[in-house]
């Protein structure tokens, strides 16, 4: 079966699962990603539109000028960034409620299925703006003394990274006001969290998270800053869970 074959079939389980879309940014050039995060998706029968707008070598000195300051971010950090902008615009566009925002990297748990469903049932009568972060970016996990059985979301007080996100029409545009009103100075992880702060957008977590970054894993080499080599990060990553996730649980 082509991929163009499966397209309906994905839709549907998509809709079943109560998204409207899977947006993934990715730059034209990171064909190893993208096939990773194709078959990522295809292990439950899903599929995303891919958001190949403004690489790095697509950014005019006019563009620069116009969205970003400072001397903080380099050309793929302000690729990243744009490409996040080009997916809240796309959502805005289209007027969707719950939307999935992946970065091209991101290694999904066997539980995603279920982390999706669990998330967007306990939001479902919440009122907005809210951002469901799904991902266990930062390590960051709500502490052991918060945690309630059979709940799965939680309300934090800041935001994790951007590799994996729900978000709606209603939030995007809360965003896109603010980044239309003054140039990003900071990476767009950064830049939504202030963002959100200021615009009263909640920070929701999901426990556990159903999402991980391979270029933490050590899957791939991270293109937006220095890090160390593959297999020293994915060693840092894990131990860094360990420490989060379980230690710092026992007396928080």
């Amino acid at each position: 079966m082509s991929a163009a074959d499966g397209q309906p079939a994905a839709a549907a389980r998509m809709h079943a699962l109560g998204l409207d879309a899977i947006l993934i940014v990715n730059a034209k050039s990171f064909v190893d990603r993208r096939r990773h995060v194709e078959a990522q998706l295809a292990r439950f029968g899903l599929q995303g539109e891919f958001i190949h707008d403004f690489d790095a070598d697509e950014i005019t000195p006019e563009l620069d000028r116009r969205c970003f300051a400072g001397d903080e971010l380099n050309r793929g950090q302000k690729s990243c960034a744009l490409k996040h902008v080009e997916a809240l615009q796309r959502i805005a566009a289209h007027s969707w409620q719950h939307c999935l925002v992946l970065e091209d990297d991101v290694v999904l748990a066997d539980g995603f299925v279920e982390g999706i469903t669990a998330a967007l049932a306990e939001t479902r009568d919440l009122p907005h703006p809210f951002v469901i972060y799904i991902g266990a970016g930062g390590n960051f996990y709500t502490p052991a003394s918060r945690r309630q059985p059979g709940r799965r979301v939680y309300e934090a007080s800041k935001g994790r990274f951007a590799d994996s996100y729900i978000a709606g029409a209603e939030e995007v545009r809360l965003r896109l006001a603010a980044i239309d009103s003054q140039p990003m100075r900071k990476p767009i992880d950064v830049t939504f969290e202030m963002i959100d702060r200021q615009a009263g957008i909640r920070f929701l977590w999901l426990e556990d998270p159903v999402v991980e970054q391979g270029s933490k894993l050590g899957l791939f080499r991270t293109s937006l800053e220095p890090a160390p080599p593959n297999w020293l990060q994915g060693l840092r990553y894990r131990l860094e869970r360990l420490r989060r996730k379980y230690l710092y649980q026992l007396w928080r």
